[in-house]
């Protein structure tokens, strides 16, 4: 008998967050493989607060299908406050305001949630799309291990794996923001595709391309274009100096679906959780789980992300 297939989609929205879950409403053929779709929460680009109700206000206007709604965890592993990217995101994560989602949500962490599955069902595979810090994902395999059983694999946003970081000279930001956390979650033994700053940079949104409307979705005057729009157009606002946008999450996303349009080194992984090189991801020369993208096809990665914005 084929195994239910459930799609975990962690998130910590974040202007890039916000495009990539747009994406995920529009592709729905391919999240139609999956019986099951959960939202999940955890702070990182900002609080908790902010980054749930965020999530919440983006399922609303995307009119994203989900079947249940999770927060996840407030503060690192080892229960530290997040650092934030307040400073590139905006105050509340977003650069822009969005009318109030109020939907409950479990009452389940979800590290938590995991657990009742395992308990409920092993015919179950989970594979979980990590699009801000490791926690809720590190939680569970700290607090209960045999949740590895039912997951299939991970595709994490995430790591400076071969290139210069982005939250320091060493660390891209999600990986800085709970290093103890990554470093439990490489070393899991579970089958992982990683997207990190390697490959990250290759695929933007031009400011100048944007504003003459060279991009499919400019033209589109669906619900789900015309926020892709706004939000653009709030981050290149709020962000005046800048003549680029990275599109770090949905690069993930279209990794998830069509992961053969990215090249890869399988590596073991470690993470640095000193202080000096917090968060630096250190690929060895073994080979490993860890399929770190180091290429892609920038053409189709594009032209993907482009009319999912639609």
């Amino acid at each position: 008998m084929s195994k239910e297939q459930i799609l975990i989609i962690d998130t910590d929205p974040g202007v890039d967050d916000a495009l990539a879950l747009t994406m995920l409403s529009n592709l729905n053929n391919n999240v139609d493989n999956y019986s099951k779709i959960i939202m999940s929460s955890i702070g990182g680009n900002t609080s908790l607060k902010n980054t749930h109700q965020n999530m919440l206000d983006i399922i609303s206007v995307t009119k994203l299908q989900h079947s249940e709604i999770l927060k996840g965890s407030e503060s690192t592993l080892t229960g530290e406050k997040f650092v934030d990217a307040e400073h590139y995101h905006g105050k509340n994560g977003l650069t822009l305001q969005l009318d109030k989602n109020t939907d409950s949500h479990s009452n389940l962490e979800t590290y938590e949630y995991l657990h009742e599955l395992l308990l409920k069902n092993e015919n179950v595979e989970v594979t979980l799309l990590m699009l801000g810090p490791l926690t809720n994902l590190a939680k569970s395999l700290v607090s209960i291990p045999e949740t590895k059983k039912i997951i299939k694999s991970v595709v994490i946003m995430g790591g400076a794996f071969y290139v210069r970081g982005n939250a320091t000279k060493y660390a891209e930001f999600n990986i800085y923001a709970d290093p103890e956390a990554a470093n439990i979650v490489f070393k899991s033994g579970l089958h992982i595709k990683a997207i990190g700053l390697d490959v990250c940079d290759s695929v933007i949104i031009n400011k100048e391309k944007f504003y003459n409307s060279q991009y499919e979705f400019n033209k589109s005057k669906s619900v789900l274009g015309k926020f892709s729009n706004s939000i653009i157009d709030s981050f290149f606002n709020y962000h005046k100096d800048k003549n680029e946008m990275s599109l770090c999450d949905p690069i993930a996303v279209i990794c998830l679906f069509y992961e053969n349009l990215f090249s890869y080194k399988s590596k073991e992984v470690s993470v640095d959780t000193g202080k000096l090189k917090k968060g630096l991801t250190v690929p060895t020369q073994k080979k490993g789980k860890i399929d770190i993208a180091v290429d892609l096809n920038i053409k189709k990665v594009m032209n993907l992300i482009d009319k999912n914005l639609i």
